[in-house]
């Protein structure tokens, strides 16, 4: 063959081997109805895409395109850095491409960036397994198999992890191209790419690449072949400098991830199922949705039935080196193992079991599949027909064992393919047929038959490939649609269509010449979002506080908790859960309301004229409000050298009582201005309570009831005292006691359970008295219950804002720089003796600026930042509130000087390793 033909063949392989498997997606996701190119059917977004991903995505395009911050966000609640959120689940290279498609066609990126991740996939392995075997037209088949590894499609809604999946097969390539000495610029971009792409999957990457070193190392291991130690350090060497030049992503991602859900203990040990561990290797793995929710044993690593076969006849193929068979059934071995219990799963996932989508590195596995397949079909003519048992006996082993044992808490039993199980034995049975043919000397390389039947042969294992490969990826989407998953598109336009609704106020804001920062909020969430996750700051592009992802504080979460927004350890949202006085406070200048939405979660304190509407027409039929009490990002309030705001006091006993959510807000107003020295929040007036349930009263009058059953009730009659008429009214139960369900005037308010803990308000009736019933919803020997019913008397809030508000930061302009955001603006000082208090979290990175002198920052109010203004002099100044992310500042200098010197040494590699080479030689 000549080189010109050679290149040609070759060429059209590398191309086949992308598109193949982009015409099969196509053909998949468009039989299954998924939207490919039009506002209709179904998109592929599902699950957390639904809540966060999506909202993330399009905060990024808003940025990218209106010369936004990706340093420090303020749609976080209250505020915090972006890389967290940007490294996690943002920082792909694709994502840039974001900013060619509307918003309209966000979903559409997310299928067609997918199927280009997973065609990558497939060529990058074809050209890892056309470097370390032989030409060969079988290269496709496991090529195919990896770029439709299960794993892709399960978790396909994940899409920050697919690049990992795509830059696999390249990690392997440079590690190869090391210990070969070739191209050494390979393997440290693509452990880099890993790492900058998405830390969590280039870790498990990383951890791979070692521990595959380790089976590479195996193979050329020898006291007289010293090339081993040359590998060794190249690998080190190549390994640091991948990681350094990914430094801005993942130092700067775990110094972030401190005080986040991240941070957890490793679980109680457990093993899992055997089922559910050998399982993930067969078409059926995804049985069920409902497999990869919380805390499940389930991992997924399908590559089809070709490279089931072919691998295990890799560890007896004597073409191979003993040592290095030995080396890669450690290694798969090692992640079978690793996938077995509880505690070992974790530390694959960095320590943190996960709530959903278990077996993250899964696809790991799948790729050893392949690789070791597309090794062993090469030799496969020489193995003697014999070990073409193993095969079989491993199939039967493993169908006996999934279809007789227990599978998961979620499944009783594995559902078993037939279509699958006949291909896999045709597979072995045909392969027999070549070994047989050879092992009986029917000179199967020269002989014209053979030369017949090999092609015939390898054209069936491409057939049965591709229909193996393409019913196990069909078998995931059928399984998503028919547990209605994906999102329609109708529901995402919908979505959508509010955007038009929140850039009015935006510009609304603007034509009145107010200042660039504000809050605003909406009392209603979009009707696509999932498990009630509020983020519609990110989804529309405004300062909010209602914010959920896996980078958010917990001490901010906490705090959120504290003053009764809705918050169950995962999620936190709006809609109601809040006061007119926490909007104030917090500078939640517009609320926006769609009375068609809001279910129960109607803030009623909008009914008290507490919010000015504003005439503006949409054709959402959305409510514009403004609240004039809003305070500014900064404002000042008495000198405290308290950080945390008192939740509670001690009782003779020495028992603690925990204040409640309006105690809470009532001892924060106090704090801020001891002057006043009055409550806000109110206790009305308790008429009579009526029980069967037998109790018991401690000495804070709370009440602890005994053998309640179900349908027993409370009642409770209550009455708003005069001086409460026309004033906001609320409703919470601080022990957030999930046993009863809670009706006042006859309506149902779920505050209690998974999903609602916190603060409701209700509306106020004419007579002015009220009737709260509690109902048991189940049986429990004894429970405490403390139904706090009050209201906010304004007129109170009015004096404590009118003197917050006497000294106010106002913001002028908002800075943007490449590591830190400023909040420029003005204040004008009249009492000195007072501290200066911004509603922004005060943490690592955020300084304070007057007249450009640093000032020292001080946390107060349990989260905020505030500086003493005694040194500062009565009159105007300028203040500055900066947030400089000095992860980023530490680690930009390490990538430059990393940059710099990594073309000098890939080009004087290999001078520089003989120079110590022969140093070493003169030494001894």
């Amino acid at each position: 063959m000549t080189n010109r033909l050679r290149i040609i063949k070759e060429s059209a392989m590398m191309a086949l081997a992308f598109i193949l498997p982009f015409l099969l997606l196509i053909i998949l996701f468009n039989a299954n109805g998924l939207s490919l190119g039009e506002h209709k059917n179904l998109t592929m977004m599902m699950i957390d895409m639904q809540s966060e991903y999506i909202c993330y995505l399009r905060d990024l395009r808003h940025i990218l395109l209106n010369g936004g911050s990706l340093i420090y966000t303020t749609e976080k609640v209250f505020g915090g850095d972006y890389l967290s959120i940007y490294t996690f689940y943002l920082s792909s290279p694709f994502n840039f491409f974001v900013i060619f498609f509307s918003n309209e066609n966000i979903p559409l990126f997310f299928i067609w960036s997918s199927i280009i991740k997973m065609s990558l996939a497939s060529l990058n392995f074809y050209l890892l397994a056309r470097y370390i075997s032989k030409f060969s037209y079988t290269k496709l088949i496991f090529a195919l198999g990896y770029g439709f590894v299960s794993y892709s499609f399960i978790y396909m809604s994940n899409y920050m992890w697919l690049d990992g999946v795509m830059i696999l097969p390249l990690v392997v390539l440079g590690i190869h191209l090391l210990k070969d000495k070739k191209h050494y610029w390979v393997y440290p971009l693509a452990i880099a790419y890993s790492l900058l792409s998405s830390w969590y999957i280039g870790f498990m990457i990383c951890i791979f690449s070692v521990l595959y070193f380790f089976c590479l190392f195996a193979s050329i291991f020898s006291v007289k072949n010293k090339q081993f130690i040359g590998f060794t350090i190249r690998f080190a060497v190549f390994s640091l400098v991948g990681g350094l030049l990914s430094i801005t992503y993942w130092l700067v991602a775990f110094i972030h991830l401190g005080g986040t859900k991240g941070f957890t203990e490793i679980p109680p040990f457990k093993f899992f199922s055997l089922s559910s561990v050998l399982s993930g290797f067969l078409e059926n793995n995804y049985a069920q949705a409902d497999l990869i929710r919380q805390y499940n044993s389930y991992i997924s690593m399908f590559v089809g039935v070709v490279p089931l076969v072919f691998a295990s006849l890799y560890f007896v193929n004597k073409k191979f080196l003993l040592r290095t068979r030995i080396a890669f059934l450690v290694l798969v071995a090692f992640y079978l193992f690793m996938s077995s219990n509880t505690v070992t799963a974790a530390l694959l996932h960095g320590g943190k079991e996960p709530t959903w989508f278990p077996g993250r590195y899964s696809f790991i596995i799948g790729f050893i599949i392949c690789l070791l397949g597309s090794l062993s079909i090469e030799e496969a003519h020489d193995i003697h027909p014999i070990w073409y048992s193993v095969p079989t006996a491993l199939g039967v082993a493993v169908i006996i064992i999934v279809n007789s044992t227990h599978h998961s808490d979620r499944l009783d039993k594995y559902p078993l393919s037939i279509p699958s199980i006949i291909m896999y034995f045709v597979v072995v049975l045909f392969s027999l047929m070549v070994s047989l043919a050879n092992y009986i000397k029917l000179k199967p390389l020269q002989n014209e038959k053979v030369k017949v039947i090999l092609p015939n042969l390898l054209a069936m294992l491409i057939a049965v490939q591709i229909a193996s490969s393409y019913r196990g990826a069909d078998k995931v989407i059928r399984e998503n649609k028919k547990d209605n998953q994906y999102q329609t598109y109708e529901t995402y336009l919908k979505d959508d269509k509010y955007s038009r609704s929140f850039e009015k106020i935006k510009q609304y804001n603007s034509d009145q010449h107010g200042s660039p920062f504000y809050r605003m909020e909406a009392t209603f969430n979009r009707p696509g979002n999932y498990n009630q996750i509020d983020n519609n700051p990110m989804f529309y592009s405004y300062s909010g506080l209602s914010n959920f992802s896996s980078s958010s504080k917990k001490e901010v979460e906490s705090y959120m908790s504290k003053i009764g927004f809705h918050y169950n350890g995962f999620f936190s949202k709006y809609q109601d859960g809040s006061t007119y006085s926490i909007n104030s406070l917090f500078g939640v200048k517009y609320l926006l309301e769609d009375k068609n939405l809001t279910t129960n979660f109607h803030p009623y304190f909008l009914e008290s004229n507490t919010f000015e509407k504003i005439d503006i027409e949409d054709e959402n039929g959305v409510a514009f409000y403004k609240n004039n009490n809003a305070l500014s990002l900064g404002f000042s309030s008495d000198k405290t050298s308290s950080y945390f705001v008192n939740e509670g006091y001690r009782a003779e006993s020495g028992n603690m009582y925990w204040f409640n959510h309006f105690e809470y807000q009532n001892e924060m107003f106090t704090e801020l201005d001891r002057s006043i020295g009055q409550d806000i929040f109110k206790k009305m007036t308790i008429n009579s309570i009526t029980t069967t349930i037998p109790y018991e009263t401690d000495e804070f009058g709370i009440r602890t009831y005994r053998d309640v059953k179900i349908g027993d009730t409370i009642s409770i009659n209550f009455s708003t005292p005069i001086e409460g008429y026309g004033m906001p009214l609320y409703f919470s139960e601080k022990n957030y006691n999930s046993n009863f369900n809670f009706f006042i005037d006859g309506y149902l308010i779920k505050c209690n359970t998974y999903w609602n803990k916190g603060i409701f308000s209700f509306a106020e009736k004419d007579t002015h008295n009220h009737t709260l019933i509690i109902r048991a919803t189940k049986n429990v020997e004894s429970t405490k219950l403390i139904p706090e019913l009050y209201y906010e008397d304004l007129s109170v809030l009015n004096t404590y804002i009118a003197n917050l508000k006497s000294q106010e930061f106002v913001v002028d302009k908002i800075v943007n720089k490449m590591t830190a955001v400023d909040y420029e603006g003005h204040i004008n000082i009249t009492n000195n003796n007072k501290n200066l208090l911004f509603t922004l979290p005060n943490e690592t990175g955020i300084s304070v600026f007057v007249d450009g002198k640093k000032m020292k920052s001080e946390t107060k109010m349990n989260i905020f930042t505030a500086i003493d203004l005694s040194n500062v002099s009565i009159g105007e100044h300028k203040v500055v509130i900066q947030y400089q992310d000095k992860a980023l500042v530490a680690a930009l200098p390490v990538f430059f000087v990393t940059l710099l010197g990594f073309v000098p040494l890939v080009i004087y590699y290999d001078k520089i390793e003989n120079l110590c080479t022969k140093k070493r030689k003169e030494d001894k």
